[in-house]
């Protein structure tokens, strides 16, 4: 008797989720132990254990309400790294700094290199607005 009720039980479960649209199975598998603990029950009041199904069932409702509030805290907590910007790693390339530079050491490369590509000492005001542009990049992220 047990296997064909484990059978129906397993076709029901199986066109559950089917017949459960995409956000609504996202959630079910959100607060998985719920459906677990729900299962259980089913499990234990199809074998006659009234008490414990009670019990199986009273959990699956405490951990419906309560598991979204407790899973945040239990993963640990990954550190956010962004990719590198294409357009940080051009002006890090102009002004011939690294990832790590400072702002005191962007300033210094700036100044050094701006000595040479001003149009008073015989550069271009291209070079110039290059340079200052990438400096100002560069410290708008500080």
């Amino acid at each position: 008797m047990l296997p064909i009720l484990l059978i129906v039980a397993a076709v029901f479960a199986l066109l559950f989720f089917v017949r459960v649209g995409g956000s609504q199975r996202v959630e079910l598998m959100r607060r998985w132990p719920a459906v677990a603990f729900a299962g259980a029950a089913i499990v234990a009041a199809s074998r006659g254990a009234i008490w414990p199904a009670i019990a199986f069932a009273a959990l699956a409702a405490l951990a419906w309400t309560w598991w979204p509030r407790i899973a945040p805290r239990l993963r640990p907590e990954v550190p956010k790294t962004t990719a590198p910007n294409p357009a940080d790693a051009e002006a890090r390339v102009i002004l011939g700094v690294g990832p790590t530079a400072t702002s005191s050491e962007i300033r210094a490369a700036y100044r050094t290199k701006m000595a040479r590509a001003h149009p008073d000492t015989g550069g271009s005001n291209a070079e110039a607005a290059r340079l200052t542009a990438a400096r100002d990049r560069l410290l708008r992220k500080r």
